[in-house]
């Protein structure tokens, strides 16, 4: 419950700052999508489930402000929280190659749903043009925001949950006289 919380309040002040201070700092006309980062490593680090609670919240909150359809930015948010969680089993904390990983293949795979969902259905056929202008450059701004936020939430991690130190022997035994 307590990582449902937090990461509750860590995707208000990513939507907050994607909207707001992230669109006025563009660069080659595209600004990083902190949401996807936030679900991508939400499913990696702690699985499925809350992968998805954070897409569902991500998505509510896009649909919201940026779609005239309600349901399109949670579908992708959501399937994106799930993809990621697949990846939980072979995450590691101290290997950063994962996650970075999973935070580029999430990017392109939001936007690709995006295109799909968005322009292809309405015949407009420039995916190379998209994918030039849009996809890739996100794509390299988005994974290098990814490893800033990573790192952050590493580091909130291991200070709201100190791994437990186990001691390797068991308690003093007691010996009788016989």
């Amino acid at each position: 419950m307590k990582r449902y919380i937090s990461m509750f309040l860590l995707i208000i002040p990513g939507f907050l700052l994607q909207t707001t201070l992230l669109q006025k700092i563009k660069l080659a006309g595209v600004s990083p999508d902190l949401l996807a980062v936030l679900v991508s490593l939400a499913g990696v680090m702690y699985g499925r489930g809350l992968g998805m609670y954070s897409g569902i919240l991500s998505g509510i909150l896009c649909d919201f402000l940026y779609s005239n359809i309600i349901g399109v930015y949670i579908l992708i948010y959501v399937l994106t929280g799930y993809i990621s969680g697949l990846a939980h089993k072979i995450y590691y904390k101290d290997d950063m190659a994962v996650p970075i990983f999973i935070i580029a293949a999430s990017d392109l795979f939001t936007n690709l749903v995006f295109y799909i969902i968005c322009f292809l259905l309405r015949g407009r056929l420039g995916i190379f043009v998209y994918m030039k202008n849009i996809i890739i450059p996100e794509l390299v701004y988005t994974v290098i925001a990814g490893i800033v936020i990573y790192r952050f939430l590493y580091w909130l991690e291991e200070k709201m949950y100190p791994p437990v130190e186990v001691p390797l022997e068991g308690p003093p035994v007691q010996e009788e006289n016989i």
